[in-house]
């Protein structure tokens, strides 16, 4: 009896060191896949955002009475294109350089250089990558045929003079 126990007692501590061993590499790539990398490509200043459920009310483009300016940033990821808006007047973040980010609770959470906390940012939209690098290459050419056109009808008048 004692050593059927035994034995019952070694085999559950061998399936237990097995079931951590085979855990630790998942919850260390899970850790790994929270942080991640993006390029800070855009600033401009907008209206705040409330807190209270930010996320929701900018995409359901409910009309919030706006409070303060705040910065917005366009975030490029390897895969998303997110539109972040600070909390307050005074996170701003370095542009164009690489930043690594993680979300918390709906919020998008940066670390500005060797700041002691990070900064939130409410997500205002986003996009995949290769959705809003079209849409920029579209915008890019419509501005180009814009000067174009400005350009030539300046060298008609100034021919017609």
């Amino acid at each position: 009896m004692k050593s059927s126990s035994l034995l019952f007692s070694s085999r559950c501590t061998v399936l237990l060191c097995a079931m951590l061993v085979c855990a630790l590499p998942t919850s260390l790539a899970a850790e790994n896949r929270s942080r991640q990398e993006g390029t800070i490509t855009r600033m401009r200043m907008t209206d705040c955002i409330s807190t209270y459920h930010a996320f929701m009310g900018a995409m359901s483009g409910v009309a919030q009475a706006p409070a303060d300016q705040c910065p917005e940033y366009v975030l490029v990821a390897e895969h998303v294109v997110y539109v972040i808006v600070g909390r307050s007047s005074d996170q701003l973040v370095p542009l164009a350089e690489t930043t690594k980010f993680h979300f918390q609770k709906n919020e998008v959470m940066i670390r500005v250089d060797d700041a002691r906390r990070e900064s939130r940012f409410h997500v205002k939209a986003m996009v995949l990558r290769p959705e809003w690098e079209r849409s920029q290459q579209i915008a890019e050419a419509a501005a180009m045929a814009a000067m174009r056109n400005h350009i030539e009808g300046a060298v008609i008048v100034d021919a017609h003079q």
